[in-house]
């Protein structure tokens, strides 16, 4: 039964089947009983499928009917389970009538999770317009609208405000439910709580923010810090200060600011502006700064202390910036004072003139940076002219003959040149940093004698103090000069001045001495002569008049002896070269010793047979022999031999005195040949002289071209010896004939007393 009512046209072909079998028999039959027949067995028939339809049927409906139930309890129990996942899910599942959600039909359990209101308070009307957050309460009321006019889903996020008045962050899924024909059948909502994204999201946008700000931040220390960087290389590339600063201002308007100014106040004096540099474009305000200092950056220098405008913690005052930059109409301005080591140096100034761009502390900490950076450079800078100065100073003090010493206020040494080492025999290393008067002996003494000069006078006399050194005792003239970093002395080494002052006087005095003694014993052989009342005979007249004339040879010695050493210091002595024979010379000189030899003095000449011509003045070798036989007379007064000899050395001849009397001490040998120098009388018995004889031979010898020095004679006595060229024709005399000739025996003198 079922098929056919499944199947409409398989019912219409089995009617039409069934009514022509039951019509055909009867158009066929004609009798009418067997029509009467069939039509009750039709009937018959037609009850029993009846029965069996009806049967069928009932059947048909029982089974319906229990499918039914199955399937309302089905649903029963699909609803209790769609409620149950309704209620297990994290969100608000509310179903109101269309249109109207002040009508509510059912809301989940969850809603008094999120707002604290029950199911049943809910469902009160105009309790969810009340909940809406003022803020979001225009915009989700329309947009609620503008959906149920458009027929669309309605999705949304915003907040609702619970019953404890906590606000709770929700959003909003809301359709409306149709039937199979589209019909509207209640309007549903699945409320979520979003507080946690919501806050997670806030957190999220905080710290983007916070990370935009960090790196905004990083960004503008990096490009500060590339600033810092940039300074510190154009501050080492260059000792030009004045280029240096100027490129550094430069650097500072590409982004720090709109005018940068550097005023400078070099050793001490007024300030002065160094350098002025502008941003490219120019900021809002025109005009430019003044050429030289306003008296706002004076009066930052003088003080010392950094001035902001507006000042730190201010927004809007900006009262005094028309007092910086000149006619620079400037909206916030920094002004440092430039210090290094104490000293006050000049002032940065940078300047603003966009409105909105104020400088705030940070700004305040970079520009004190550049600012101590700007002060290094052009302390550097100084410096480095001044050791440039000072190691000119220094090496023209390096080689200067006189001694120099610095010391500070402090009374410490601070610089002690290479002359003050040689003159006091005081190393550098162990006086520089000590007080003066630990490490100088005497020197308290020394400065309170030497007076103090506020200049340099060349006329400014010198004071001579002695200072006691490792090699003895010294005499330095000094001087001093006052500064306001300390003292200057200057001192030279004047011991062989005084000497020779003191030689001076010894001489003047010896001098004086030996001329009174002959002049004393002419006047007194004269005045003897010429005396009426005493009669001489003709042996003792002849024995004055010869005491005259030796006085007066005498006398003529010491003066020539004067004259002489005069011309040598004068340099006005012509010398006249020949070859002569040496042998002849002292044998010469000895003849004439010989006739005025005191008794017991004895005289011999020692010489080869033969002896090379000698290249020299002739008369200037026989003083110098007179000299040395005569000194070696005068200094034997216990008498002796005194021998004279002359022989070839190589290129040179030889001459030689020597004698057995009195010596020489080994520490007197290397001054006796200096002027006026003469050995202690007391060791010398008081013999006389002027203490110039030995000078000159010196002087002589030397300026012919040879040496002398003095040996000791065994244990007795002195030797004194010189050297001269001999000529060149002997010279190639002697290169030709054999070393055997050349080295036979010398010629013995028989001595003589």
């Amino acid at each position: 039964m079922s098929s056919f009512r499944s199947h409409p046209r398989l019912a219409a072909v089995a009617g039409l089947v069934f009514g022509a079998v039951v019509t055909v028999p009867f158009v066929v039959l004609t009798d009418q009983i067997e029509r009467v027949v069939l039509a009750a067995l039709i009937a018959l028939l037609a009850a029993l499928a009846a029965g069996l339809w009806a049967k069928r049927s009932r059947l048909v409906n029982e089974q319906r009917l229990v499918e039914r139930r199955e399937i309302l309890k089905q649903a029963e129990g699909a609803e209790r389970n769609y409620g149950a996942l309704l209620e297990s899910l994290p969100l608000v599942t509310w179903l109101y009538e269309t249109g109207d959600r002040n009508a509510t039909r059912y809301v989940s359990p969850q809603v008094e999770a999120i707002l604290g209101y029950s199911p049943a308070e809910w469902s009160e009307p105009g309790l969810f317009l009340k909940s809406l957050h003022p803020d979001d309460r225009e915009r989700v009321v329309a947009r609620i609208e503008e959906a149920a006019e458009n027929q669309v889903p309605f999705e949304n996020e915003y907040r609702l405000i619970g019953r404890g008045g906590d606000v709770a962050w929700v959003r909003d899924l809301a359709t409306t439910v149709r039937n199979a024909l589209g019909e509207p059948l209640y309007g549903r909502s699945f409320v979520i709580d979003i507080g946690d994204r919501k806050r997670i999201d806030e957190e999220r946008d905080r710290l983007l923010a916070a990370e935009r700000a960090a790196v905004a931040s990083t960004l503008e220390r990096q490009r500060r810090l590339d600033l810092v960087r940039e300074v510190a290389e154009v501050a080492s590339w260059s000792l030009d200060s004045r280029d240096t600063i100027q490129r550094i201002a430069e650097l500072v308007v590409q982004d720090l600011a709109d005018w940068c100014v550097v005023d400078i106040s070099d050793d001490g004096g007024s300030l002065q502006r160094l350098a002025v540099a502008r941003a490219e474009p120019p900021g809002d305000a025109g005009g430019a700064p003044d050429e030289q200092p306003e008296q706002a950056v004076r009066a930052v220098f003088e003080s010392g202390k950094p001035r902001v405008i507006p000042p730190l913690g201010e927004s809007s005052n900006r009262e005094g910036a028309e007092s910086f930059l000149g006619r620079v109409e400037a909206q916030s301005v920094v002004c440092v004072p430039l210090s290094v080591r104490n000293q006050r140096l000049g002032a940065i100034t940078v300047a603003r003139t966009s409105r909105g761009h104020r400088y705030g502390a940070d700004d305040l900490a970079l520009v004190e940076d550049l600012a101590g950076r700007i002060a290094i450079a052009f302390d550097r800078a100084r410096l480095y002219l001044e050791v440039e100065q000072r190691a000119d100073a220094a090496r023209v003090l390096a080689h200067v003959a006189d001694g120099t010493l610095l010391l500070d206020r402090s009374g410490i040494v601070r610089l002690w040149n290479p002359a003050a080492e040689r003159i006091t025999a005081i190393r550098a290393a162990d006086i520089v940093g000590r007080a003066a008067v630990e490490a100088i002996p005497g020197w308290r003494e020394i400065a309170d004698q030497v007076p103090a000069s506020t200049s340099v006078d060349p006329a400014q006399s010198e004071v001579v103090v002695p200072i006691e050194t490792e090699d003895g005792e010294r005499w330095l003239a000094i001087s001093a000069v006052q500064f306001f970093g300390g003292m200057v002395y200057a001192f030279r080494d004047v011991t062989e001045v005084r000497h020779l002052e003191e030689l001076k006087a010894d001489f003047i005095a010896t001098a004086s001495h030996e001329l009174r003694t002959p002049l004393a014993a002419v006047y007194g052989a004269a005045q003897t002569l010429l005396r009426h009342d005493f009669a001489l005979d003709e042996g003792g007249r002849d024995r004055f008049v010869s005491m005259i004339a030796e006085e007066s040879e005498r006398l003529g010695r010491i003066v020539n002896e004067i004259l002489l050493a005069n011309q040598l210091e004068a340099g006005r002595l012509d010398l006249e070269f020949e070859p002569f024979d040496a042998v002849e010379l002292v044998e010469r000189v000895v003849e004439a010793t010989r006739t005025h030899a005191p008794q017991g003095i004895s005289l011999e000449v020692n010489a080869p047979d033969h002896v090379p011509l000698v290249s020299a003045d002739r008369d200037k070798v026989r003083q110098v022999l007179i000299n040395l036989v005569e000194n070696a007379i005068k200094y034997s007064p216990d008498g002796g031999s005194v021998a004279v000899g002359v022989d070839v050395r190589g290129e040179y001849a030889r001459f030689s005195v020597r004698d057995e009397g009195l010596g020489i001490p080994p520490e007197e040998r290397p001054r006796i040949f200096e002027k006026f120098y003469r050995v202690d009388p007391q060791m010398t018995r008081s013999a006389g002289g002027t203490g110039l004889g030995l000078y000159i031979c010196n002087e002589l010898v030397s300026r012919m071209g040879g040496r002398i020095w003095v040996e000791a004679n065994d244990d007795k006595g002195s030797s004194f010896l010189f050297e001269l060229p001999i000529s060149d024709a002997s010279v190639q005399r002697l290169s030709a004939e054999p070393a055997e000739r050349r080295g036979q025996g010398s010629l013995a003198r028989t001595p003589s007393r």
